[in-house]
Formats: structure tokens, C-alpha cells, sequence
């Protein structure tokens, strides 16, 4: 079995160079650390994780939340994040919260007593106190798609509010004055940006937004369905709608085609995601893009950064806020006219 000291004998490196090499440590040199990866890589050497663990005093386990890893969106930043944690040699805890906040606070308190190397957060609820003991501990951390308003932590996501703001924009250019929006969870963080961009975009054409036609839920296919029926049923001249994301916006649709509103001729949807059911035949929905897998590796990398600088504390944190993008479809034109 290949060792760090047969590395560092081939090399003519020292034991510990070696070894801050592998751990992708900022103390080495770019070209000694890519000189030590592909002798380590042709050597076929293969890192022994209990071995570090005990050197570095580290788990080598880097832990993330999730509200749902059954949403595409969530499931596809966390692909992301496992594979940028593999090619650094460090494993990914899945928390599965359910969008419970009972489960979330068990998640918290089994990542605190496992002593896990790092926390990624895709969603949580910020008025758990929990979380906020977790910041207090210096554990590495990194915010994604949705920021702490209360601290100063890394974060990667988008800026959710222009990414409301192109939807409005579309619907209103095409014509649409009677439109709705239906969110999921209004306590997210990420909806009440979306939301904000959407209601700015109408107020700029000088269009009165109505508040009944703000419908919450879950972020679900079903409640999409459910709020889909609903709005046909009270509001009827709404023509279109913006889901606060894409499993919403299918539920919508299906909704529509079994009442027989024809989508986009008689009503039109925007979805937000860009999740990959989104672009399948008979869907095609016109929908906001973002970096999903993009995200994941990259706040897995700024944890991993920060946590082989010695995790300090007052290191500079990092934000990294990726544009959103319009997707047009099949699901959005001209209001119909009689």
C-alpha cells in the first residue's frame, strides 16, 4: 500500500508538505500541490480516512441540510456538493428535514454531538436557536440560495429578488394585468425575494398588484394543484401567474389542462428553478434558471477552503451571488382575447 512517505520520498518532499498537499491546504504552493496529486494519483495511492481523522482531528465528514431531497432543486445542489467534497477526499451527511422544524432541530443536535468538519445549509428555519448556537462555535458554514439575515456567514446563491423581477416583466410585457402569485412556505427567505422582484416589476409598469391574488402553500406538485383549482374558482379574470417554483408551477398546469384551460393560449405560468422536469415534452414551462449543481460545488469549496485554513474565524467570509436567468417556454403568451 502506497504511503505518504512514499510520496514524499518520490518527490524529494518533505512528510508534512506531502500532507498539507493532499488536504488541499493554502499553506502549499499551487505547483507542488498539483505535482503531489498526480504522483499520489499514478502511485495509486489511497488516503486512509481513519488515519487522517486522527492526525488532523477531523471527522472528514462535512454535513448539509436540506428542507426536501426529494425537490430536484435540493437534491441536484447537493449532488453537487458530494462531488466537490469526493474529489477533496471528504464524505457528505445528508439531513433531510422535511420542512419539519421538530426534525430540523434533531438534524442540528445530531451535526453538534457527531462533530462533523463543516455545515452546508440549503434552507432552515432562521429563528432557530440552535442554528444560532452553531454559528457561535466557529464550525465552517455556508448559507445556500437562502442567507442568514443576522450574521455574517458565507453564502452562495442567487439574488433571488431580479430573478422575481424578470418574471413580472415578462408577463407584463406580453400583456397580462390580471396576475397572481403563488408561493410556497412565505417564511422562506428566498420566496419573500422573489415575491419583492415580482411586485417591483409591476409597480414599474405602473400596475396595481392585488393582494388576494397572493395564494401560499407548499412546495409541492399537490399544492400547486390545489392553489391551480383555487384560482379558478375565486378569481377568474387572473390570466397569469408566477409559482414561487417549478414543482408549484407543474402542479398549476396540470390543474389547468384537466378544466380544460388551454396553457399558454388562455392562462399562462412561470415557474422558478429550472428543475429538469421543467424542459420535458407536454411541460415546457417557461421558468427562472439557476445554478443548482453549480451552487453546491461551489459552497463546498469555500467550506472546505475555509476549514484547511484552520477554520478561522476571522477570516474574510465569502458571498457568491450567481444571475438569474429567463427560460421562455411553452407556458407564457399574450393574455387571450375574446
Amino acid at each position: 500500500m502506497v504511503t505518504i512517505k512514499d510520496i514524499a520520498k518520490e518527490l524529494n518532499l518533505s512528510y508534512s508538505t506531502v500532507s498539507l498537499a493532499l488536504n488541499a491546504s493554502p499553506m502549499v504552493s499551487k505547483t507542488t500541490m498539483r505535482r503531489v496529486k498526480e504522483a499520489a494519483r499514478e502511485m495509486g495511492y489511497k488516503p486512509n480516512a481513519m488515519a487522517r481523522a486522527l492526525v488532523l482531528k477531523r471527522s472528514g465528514i462535512i454535513g448539509i441540510i436540506v428542507p426536501d431531497i426529494t425537490n430536484p432543486f435540493f437534491s441536484s445542489v447537493a449532488f453537487g456538493a458530494e462531488q466537490a467534497a469526493h474529489k477533496r477526499g471528504y464524505n457528505l451527511l445528508i439531513c433531510n428535514t422535511e420542512w419539519n422544524d421538530e426534525l430540523e432541530s434533531h438534524h442540528l443536535t445530531l451535526i453538534v454531538e457527531k462533530k462533523i468538519d463543516g455545515l452546508l445549509i440549503a434552507s432552515v428555519n432562521k429563528k432557530n436557536h440552535l442554528l444560532e448556537g452553531i454559528i457561535k462555535q466557529d464550525l465552517p458554514l455556508v448559507f445556500i440560495s437562502s442567507a442568514y439575515p443576522s450574521a455574517r456567514c458565507n453564502f452562495v446563491g442567487i439574488d433571488a429578488e431580479p430573478g422575481g423581477y424578470l418574471v413580472g416583466k415578462h408577463l407584463t410585457d406580453l400583456g397580462h394585468r390580471e396576475i397572481a402569485f403563488v408561493g410556497g412556505k412565505f417564511n422562506s427567505f428566498s420566496v419573500q425575494r422573489r415575491y419583492a422582484g415580482f411586485i417591483k416589476a409591476l409597480a414599474d409598469q405602473k400596475i396595481a398588484f392585488n393582494k388576494e391574488y397572493t395564494l401560499s402553500g407548499e412546495f409541492s406538485i399537490e399544492s400547486g394543484y390545489e392553489n391551480g383549482i383555487k384560482l379558478l374558482k375565486k378569481f377568474p379574470k387572473v390570466t397569469a401567474t408566477m409559482a414561487a417554483d417549478d414543482l408549484i408551477a407543474v402542479g398549476m398546469l396540470k390543474a389547468m389542462l384537466e378544466r380544460g384551460i388551454r396553457v399558454p393560449q388562455d392562462f399562462s405560468i412561470v415557474g422558478f428553478d429550472d428543475i429538469f422536469i421543467a424542459s420535458l415534452p407536454g411541460i415546457e414551462l417557461t421558468t427562472v434558471f439557476q445554478e443548482k449543481k453549480l451552487m453546491g460545488e461551489l459552497a463546498m469549496n469555500i467550506l472546505l477552503d475555509e476549514l484547511n485554513s484552520g477554520g478561522d474565524s476571522k477570516r474574510e467570509k465569502k458571498s457568491i451571488v450567481l444571475s438569474p436567468r429567463l427560460v421562455i417556454r411553452n407556458t407564457t403568451a399574450p393574455p387571450h382575447s375574446e
